[in-house]
């Protein structure tokens, strides 16, 4: 767990750790750039790593790992009392699964932004369309590497091979899914849970997509998902006038299915989607020409 402070979120995860309810030994280890006054246990380590990246500060970590399986969970978020035992209980039952990841719902002292935030996330269909972020039910083999999250995410020691430490934050968990899976399988399991804190909406929660989707445009990282996603918002803004009314009812349609928010706030729905569907559109274009630009400008630095 990268930790930069203790108190408030921070102390809740750690608490959340500490008071698992798992049949064997385990370790928390907490990597942060300086010493941290953390609760006297010895369960609990403190990795020392100046460097902020997320990735090296993971690595860092997991390398003074002295379990067989490793988890990873952020500090703003907290683990259900049977998230290891749930994890690691089926692990032991099959031999053939590398990584388990499981869904990621707003905890319940969510504030109403960060509930607009959760439904936005969770929504089917005009969502995320990540299924961490959608907590699906059920117990299968992921299909798309970013059906899981690294605020949630087991992974077997003895196939660890490390984040990739060039990619920093923002896609380093999904590199290494994707090649976990090519070794082997990667499960979501829907009863390894841990509540994740939001990003409040709008400014927290649409700069945090913003940077995300430039990272997609500048990684070309175009799925079947992603370019279904560019061509509907290509006509939509074409043809504005005639989908405005389906896509507001739509969307509150959807969006007051999933939602948790007190139906008084239902109408803050559609407009709350627009500006998010917005973001992930002009993000990746963004990231498209800005990565375009990068590549230009290191072909005549290598030029020169």
């Amino acid at each position: 767990m990268p930790v930069e402070r203790i108190g408030g979120d921070a102390e809740r995860a750690i608490a959340s750790v500490l008071d698992q309810n798992a049949p064997f030994d385990f370790e928390l280890i907490v990597v942060s750039a300086a010493p941290l006054d953390l609760p006297l246990d010895d369960r609990i380590r403190n990795v020392i790593e100046a460097n902020r990246n997320p990735a090296t500060r993971r690595n860092r970590a997991a390398s003074a790992a002295r379990g067989e399986i490793l988890a990873f969970l952020d500090d703003d978020a907290r683990a259900e009392p049977q998230w290891l035992a749930t994890a690691c209980a089926y692990f032991d039952e099959h031999d053939d699964v590398l990584a388990i990841g499981g869904p990621d719902p707003a905890p319940d002292d969510s504030t109403i932004a960060e509930l607009i935030s959760e439904t936005l996330l969770a929504t089917p269909l005009i969502g995320s369309g990540v299924a961490c972020h959608e907590n699906r039910r059920g117990v299968f083999d992921v299909k798309s590497p970013s059906d899981t999250a690294l605020v949630n995410l087991f992974v077997r020691r003895d196939a660890f091979s490390g984040f990739d430490e060039s990619i920093g934050y923002i896609g380093e968990d999904t590199a290494l899914i994707e090649q976990l899976m090519r070794r082997g399988r990667v499960i979501y399991h829907d009863g390894v849970r841990v509540a994740h804190r939001r990003r409040a909406f709008p400014g927290a929660y649409l700069r945090q997509r913003w940077r995300y989707r430039v990272k997609t445009g500048q990684r070309r990282n175009f799925t079947p998902k992603v370019r279904a996603f560019l061509i509907a918002g290509t006509l939509a803004l074409l043809l504005a006038p005639l989908v405005i009314v389906p896509y507001t009812i739509a969307t509150l349609i959807l969006g007051a299915r999933t939602t948790r928010l007190p139906m008084r706030y239902w109408l803050a729905i559609p407009p709350a989607f627009a500006l998010h569907h917005a973001t992930y559109y002009l993000g990746i274009l963004w990231g498209l020409i800005s990565g375009r630009i990068l590549l230009l400008r290191s072909g005549v630095d290598g030029g020169g």
